[in-house]
């Protein structure tokens, strides 16, 4: 058991060293990996064998990724549809990217991917490892704003979205299992 507990300390803090020198390298950079953190965990599962939080980071990828890039879709759909119409454009506003005008915005896509994984991190590995993945996450949220690609209200989009999403979307397939393996399913 402490030896378990010394290698999740020298996990964090191998981790921590890499993070903060790729941010101090560059920051947008950052934001670009870190958005990744889903790879790393679901081949830990794999490799582990945990096929139950491999197959929860599938589901809510799924859902999380095809909620997020349809709500992309519909504000750049709406803004180049109907952009005559004043109210239109008002509400499609909030999809509108600082760097260069497009409507794809919101919500953050890097950030809800990185909020996913602190999610699932909260959930399968542990509240320390959970709080350690919300703060990695925020930073890639952070870094969207820094690099003007987002507001702040499209990256706290994204991480609703990412990590209360996931933990819904868990909730409601766990609920859909037990119901279901009670009959025989």
């Amino acid at each position: 058991m402490k030896n378990q507990a010394i290698r999740q300390i020298l996990y964090i803090g191998l981790i921590g060293a890499f993070a903060l020198g790729l941010w101090l390298y560059n920051n947008e950079l950052y934001g670009d990996v870190f958005r990744f953190m889903l790879i790393p965990l679901g081949a830990m599962w794999l490799i582990q064998k945990r096929f139950i939080p491999l197959r929860a980071l599938l589901v809510s990828c799924v859902i999380i990724f095809g909620i997020a890039f349809g709500l992309k879709l519909s504000f750049n759909y709406a803004a180049h549809t109907f952009m005559d119409s004043a109210w239109v454009m008002d509400f499609v506003e909030i999809a509108r990217r600082p760097i260069n005008g497009e409507f794809k915005g919101f919500p953050s896509g890097h950030t809800a991917s990185a909020f996913i994984a602190a999610a699932l991190a909260w959930r399968y590995l542990g509240v320390r490892w959970g709080v350690y993945l919300i703060i990695l996450a925020g930073f890639v949220g952070y870094s969207r704003i820094l690099n003007l690609w987002h507001t702040p209200l499209q990256v706290c989009a994204g991480a609703i979205l990412g990590f209360f999403g996931t933990l819904l979307v868990l909730k409601a397939v766990n609920k859909y299992l037990d119901k279901h393996s009670k009959k025989g399913i």
